[in-house]
């Protein structure tokens, strides 16, 4: 008696839908894999878009820039420089918060009904006076209610000058040893060193709340080291204190920066014409007054 096989429809058709239904997770598994890998970059590109933005908006907002120009920069940087497809922009007082977006096209998920996923990323950032910096001139001067981009003249002798008629002398300037701070003891500045922090400024940080020891003295020698178009990164101080016997103290609160336009290197007396600017210098940006120093800094 012969025996034949049997060959059953069914069997065939249960086959095909199984291969289908792991073709159909193979190509789940792939969109999982490659779409979303391709996302997490996308996704990691966008916080960069968004962390260029905002630290530049808050750059033309610390430098006192309008609210537009501030906003036309974070999109630059945003969109032109950093590849996000559109960004939306808040502006605060002392901050600027930037959301960037990215529209990626899929490729495995569109078997699955999906053609395209749109990232986002957010960064804010923000500015405030600086409670330190570095490259600090040796020069100080008292605390007052100086204009910006109006002319001053920072004066090397010892008559008492009214700064508001723009000149700078006297008790309203002073000469620092930087690097001695209160508790330190420390004597009068060198030459060599005044004359270098006049070039260059300090090698090393100064901070506010801090009692700087001064240097007596004119410093004509010092006054002929600035230069035309130089930045001078000038310590600002409320009080003068005899920490030691006969040795002041300067009592520094904030930071301002002069940008030198002319020097008086000879005749009498010397000086620095120049004018107080805004500027951005690297530092956490949390001081307590404002000179027109201020450091910008990513919150979030």
């Amino acid at each position: 008696m012969n025996k034949n096989p049997v060959c059953h429809e069914n069997d065939s058709g249960q086959a095909l839908v199984l291969v289908a239904l792991f073709l159909l997770g193979l190509i789940a598994m792939l969109a999982l894999v490659l779409d979303g890998g391709n996302i997490y970059l996308q996704r990691r590109r966008m916080q960069n878009a968004a962390d260029a933005g905002a630290m530049a908006g808050v750059r033309v907002l610390a430098l006192n820039g309008t609210s537009a120009s501030a906003r036309a920069a974070a999109q630059e940087y945003a969109v032109t420089r950093n590849g996000a497809h559109s960004a939306d922009v808040i502006i605060d007082a002392s901050s600027i918060t930037v959301v960037a977006y990215r529209t990626v096209p899929l490729t495995f998920a569109r078997v699955l009904g999906l053609n395209q996923s749109t990232v986002s990323a957010r960064a804010r950032a923000i500015f405030g006076p600086s409670s330190q910096t570095g490259g600090v001139a040796p020069i100080a001067i008292r605390d007052f209610d100086f204009l910006f981009n109006v002319p001053y003249t920072i004066w090397d002798d010892t008559k008492d000058l009214d700064p508001t008629s723009g000149n700078i002398s006297g008790g309203y300037r002073g000469w620092l040893n930087i690097p001695c701070v209160y508790p330190l003891d420390c004597g009068d500045a060198g030459a060599s060193e005044t004359k270098t922090w006049m070039q260059s400024g300090y090698n090393g940080l100064t901070r506010i709340n801090t009692w700087i020891r001064g240097t007596s003295g004119t410093k004509a020698a010092v006054i002929a080291e600035a230069s035309v178009g130089q930045l001078l990164k000038i310590a600002v101080f409320t009080e003068i204190q005899n920490k030691y016997t006969n040795k002041s103290y300067y009592y520094v609160v904030k930071f301002a920066a002069f940008r030198v336009t002319r020097v008086y290197a000879s005749g009498n007396p010397k000086g620095i014409q120049g004018y107080f600017q805004y500027y951005v210098t690297p530092g956490p940006p949390d001081g307590e007054e404002d000179g027109g120093m201020r450091s910008i800094a990513l919150s979030q």
